[in-house]
C-alpha cells in the first residue's frame, strides 16, 4: 500500500474521531452539531477504500471546511483547544495526502 494512502486513511480516521469526540461528557455541545460535522466524512469512505481518483480530488476541498472549524475553535474556545488543534492537523494531513495521492493515481493511469 502506498504511504500517501496510509497517511490519508489515518488522517481521515483521526479527523472522524475528533469530530465524534465532541460527545465527551462535560462538553455542552448538542448532538446535532456532532452529526452535522461527522456524517459528511462518511460519504467519501467507499471511494477512499477503492482508490477512486475522483474521490481523492474532491475530499481535499471538503477538508478545507474542517480546517476552518479547527482554526476557529483553536483560537476562540479555550475548552476545545485540543479538538481544534487535532482537527487542524488532521485536516491538513488529509488535504496534503489526498492531493498528492490523486496526482500519483493520475500518473499511474496515464502509464
Amino acid at each position: 500500500m502506498h504511504p500517501l494512502k496510509i497517511t490519508g486513511m489515518l488522517s481521515w480516521f483521526s479527523l472522524f474521531a475528533f469530530q465524534c469526540s465532541l460527545t465527551w461528557p462535560g462538553l455542552e455541545i448538542d448532538y446535532y452539531w456532532v452529526l452535522l460535522l461527522s456524517l459528511p466524512l462518511l460519504f467519501p469512505l467507499k471511494g477512499l477504500l477503492n482508490n477512486r481518483l475522483y474521490t481523492y480530488r474532491w475530499i481535499g476541498y471538503m477538508t478545507l471546511v474542517y480546517f476552518c472549524i479547527g482554526i476557529s475553535e483553536l483560537v476562540s474556545n479555550p475548552l476545545l483547544r485540543v479538538y481544534g488543534f487535532g482537527t487542524t492537523i488532521s485536516s491538513t494531513l488529509l488535504f496534503l495526502a489526498s492531493i498528492y495521492y490523486a496526482r500519483y493515481l493520475a500518473h499511474q493511469a496515464r502509464q
